[in-house]
């Protein structure tokens, strides 16, 4: 605790900003975000508005592993579910908000559908139940006899829309970042709320014992599907919203490979923590932009060893702090808090 500041309260105590430097800290760097497109050119711009829908999705991750512990294998199919949603809803006129919102919804849902072998079964099984949900997903998605269903294989959307119907177009690279920024500090303020509620606890209990909480009177499958519902819609708006940015879908950006960059960005940062999950999107994701610039000069082939790079990065990290690099700057400041004076 910082010298001078104590709890009077249960309610500060769990404040989501406790400490005097924390709201200082917020109030200086909150309007950072919202500067950088003026200042910076729109290849940054486009970059950064790709991490902060990255990490929507990654967010959404985090609530199903990080805090319910169930293992997901089917990341790039629910951002396909709430990219070719979107483009569907978009086609109707209703706005963008709106096809967001039905995007999540239907991902939540299809999520909820293949979460109900937890109900029977759980780690591995429940991971090889939504890895079939990815292949499902790319089969359904490049198959020209469903192309009423989810409008054809390759899709173009349109780039200038209204937020609701035909209010507040958006379109083009400031607005969308905005956007995206808003978006993002939306899902980030919802995941450390539940990670501080009855239910986040409880989807930690379920995580950690599954069978110690259902001892103790805890729905375990309820919060499962629960847990389901509520990344999946965090990931089906990311997918909207990629999808949106790009201005173009196909099958091919959501395929297993997009699963396993999105475990290397939590991994990284550290499973079940917000602020790590953040950290890992911007360090993988400018490292990746780094090296594929770097290898590129290289050999035209060369890129294909940025997998390779990343692999060792995780192997490292596990290695040292399985909890990830947030857990490891936090044990560097726990340190320098009480250093030179150890006791």
């Amino acid at each position: 605790m910082p010298c001078g500041e104590y709890f009077t309260s249960y309610e500060s105590r769990m404040g989501l900003f406790r400490w005097r430097i924390q709201r200082i800290a917020l109030v200086a760097a909150l309007p950072i975000p919202f500067l950088l497109p003026f200042v910076l050119g729109g290849g940054t711009t486009s970059l950064l508005t790709q991490m902060y829908i990255i990490a929507v999705a990654v967010l959404g991750l985090n609530v199903i592993l990080g805090y319910a512990g169930e293992i997901v294998l089917a990341q790039g199919a629910f951002m396909a579910i709430g990219a070719y949603t979107t483009s569907r809803m978009l086609t109707t006129g209703a706005g963008l908000v709106p096809s967001l919102i039905v995007a999540g919804l239907m991902a939540s849902l299809v999520a909820v559908l293949f979460g109900l072998p937890s109900f029977r079964v759980k780690g591995f099984y429940v991971a090889i139940s939504t890895l079939a949900l990815q292949f499902i997903s790319e089969w359904f998605f490049t198959n020209d006899r469903a192309e009423f269903i989810h409008g054809g294989t390759q899709q173009t959307l349109p780039t200038e829309i209204g937020l609701v119907g035909d209010i507040a177009p958006v379109g083009g690279g400031q607005s969308v970042y905005f956007l995206a920024l808003v978006a993002m500090l939306v899902f980030v303020m919802l995941s450390l709320n539940l990670s501080r509620s009855g239910i986040g606890r409880t989807f930690r209990a379920v995580h950690e014992n599954d069978l110690a909480a259902a001892v103790l009177g805890i729905n375990v499958f309820k919060n499962k599907l629960f847990a389901f519902a509520i990344g999946g819609f965090m990931i089906g708006v990311s997918g909207g919203l990629f999808g949106f940015e790009i201005g173009f879908i196909s099958p091919d950006f959501f395929t297993l490979s997009l699963t396993l960059e999105h475990y290397v960005m939590l991994l990284f940062g550290g499973l079940g923590r917000v602020w790590g999950a953040l950290l890992g999107v911007g360090v993988v994701d400018l490292l990746n932009d780094f090296l594929r610039d770097v290898f590129s000069a290289v050999a035209s082939d060369a890129t294909a060893l940025i997998p390779v790079v990343f692999g060792v990065i995780i192997i490292v990290v596990l290695a040292v702090e399985p909890k990830g690099v947030l857990a490891a700057l936090g044990q560097v400041k726990e340190y320098l808090r009480k250093w030179p004076y150890a006791y």
